[in-house]
């Protein structure tokens, strides 16, 4: 679903470093789906159908930018909160190694978007540890 989206945002987005951001998202979440149909293939399992049908050729945005990466990002938190619970749930450990490493490719990807959202004046920096050395020194 997240590839769907993501695709149908990369179509819209007029900010070039929005747009890349959602053409980055495009391919991770294709990268995963290839990881994870391989793994169901391997063990002769179906796997997912692909919604990639879904997004139209629509180049007008219905949403703002803003709004499109906020989902974007919820989206990514999502997947972090999925893969988490998938490592915690499966006593397979090769599965256990492709969670952690595919988690951390999203947590790159959702920093990134957070970066996004606080350059374009869209999200407020998160609160930051005080800096006990120079208050120490004031």
């Amino acid at each position: 679903m997240g590839r769907s989206l993501l695709i149908g945002y990369s179509q819209v987005a007029k900010d070039k470093k929005v747009r890349d951001y959602f053409i980055r998202g495009r391919n991770i979440a294709d990268k995963h789906v290839e990881i994870f149909g391989t793994l169901l293939s391997k063990e002769y399992l179906p796997s997912a159908s692909a919604w990639d049908t879904l997004p139209t050729e629509s180049t007008d945005a219905p949403f703002s930018e803003k709004l499109m990466m906020f989902h974007t990002t919820a989206l990514s938190s999502a997947g972090i909160a999925h893969y988490g619970r998938s490592l915690g749930q499966s006593p397979r450990t090769d599965l256990g190694e492709i969670y952690v490493r595919l988690t951390a490719e999203i947590l790159n990807f959702a920093k990134d978007g957070s970066d996004i959202l606080i350059e374009n004046g869209w999200l407020e920096q998160p609160p930051q540890a005080a800096d006990r050395d120079k208050l120490a020194k004031a």
